[in-house]
């Protein structure tokens, strides 16, 4: 309980510091490269705070990157700061809007670029879509996207939204798939508990939805290479814990 009390503390000195950080550099930080590279020690720090390790498979996938849309799968508050921990490329996220309101570290992110996403209104969210996208990818940065649109409560795949991969058919990007393994056992949903541990990231190779007959079938082909990742995490695991 201790250590709980005092990485909260940690972490809201942490936020605070980066969102006035990005206050003071992005009005100069013209493509955009400074405050990637702020927003990922900033993740780094609040994994290490925590006690949360990354293990990485696939980083040669990247090489398709900026711009691309990184896909990653969402069960844990800590998901975000995995991918941009353990990504070492230039991000900007969508995010539900109410982070956005957050004082100085909401302020940081409106002024570092990323996406507000209003998850109750669609038409809101498409046009803050298309009115930030362009600017992210004409200086070439990189944008993730969790097609699940929130968190899963057990685990386990929830089903994709289009958002992500009808802005890669727009602009003919490639769509990187990023599985996250175990952050669900860090910080499970709706629990304020913090427990360290290993968390996995696996990259795999970039695919285009012109690859594929249609959206749709983009869609279903990335989440069942996401969830066969997931799938063999979880058997691992769980034939560790029975041993």
């Amino acid at each position: 309980m201790v250590r709980n009390i005092l990485v909260v503390i940690s972490i809201v000195i942490d936020i605070i510091i980066f969102g006035v950080m990005c206050l003071i550099v992005s009005p100069f930080d013209w493509r955009g490269h400074v405050h990637g590279w702020l927003i990922r020690i900033w993740a780094k720090i609040t994994l290490w705070l925590i006690g949360v390790k990354i293990s990485i498979e696939g980083l040669e996938n990247l090489k398709d990157a900026n711009p691309a849309v990184i896909l990653m799968n969402h069960e844990s508050a800590l998901d975000i700061l995995i991918v941009l921990a353990g990504l070492p490329i230039n991000q900007r996220f969508m995010a539900k809007k109410e982070l956005f309101k957050i004082p100085i570290f909401g302020w940081g992110l409106a002024f570092g670029g990323h996406i507000s996403i209003d998850r109750a209104n669609t038409k809101k969210a498409v046009e803050s879509i298309n009115k930030n996208s362009k600017s992210i990818i004409k200086r070439k940065l990189n944008i993730i996207v969790s097609p699940e649109g929130t968190r899963s409560p057990d685990g386990e795949m929830g089903s994709f939204k289009k958002g992500g991969f009808k802005l890669a058919e727009k602009y003919d990007l490639p769509l990187i798939p990023v599985t996250i393994l175990g952050s669900r056992y860090c910080i499970p949903k709706k629990k304020l508990t913090v427990t360290p541990g290993r968390v996995g990231l696996i990259i795999d190779s970039a695919v285009k939805v012109s690859d594929f007959p249609n959206l749709i079938s983009c869609m279903n082909s990335v989440r069942e290479t996401m969830i066969h990742n997931k799938d063999e995490y979880e058997s691992e695991r769980n034939k560790k814990s029975i041993a």
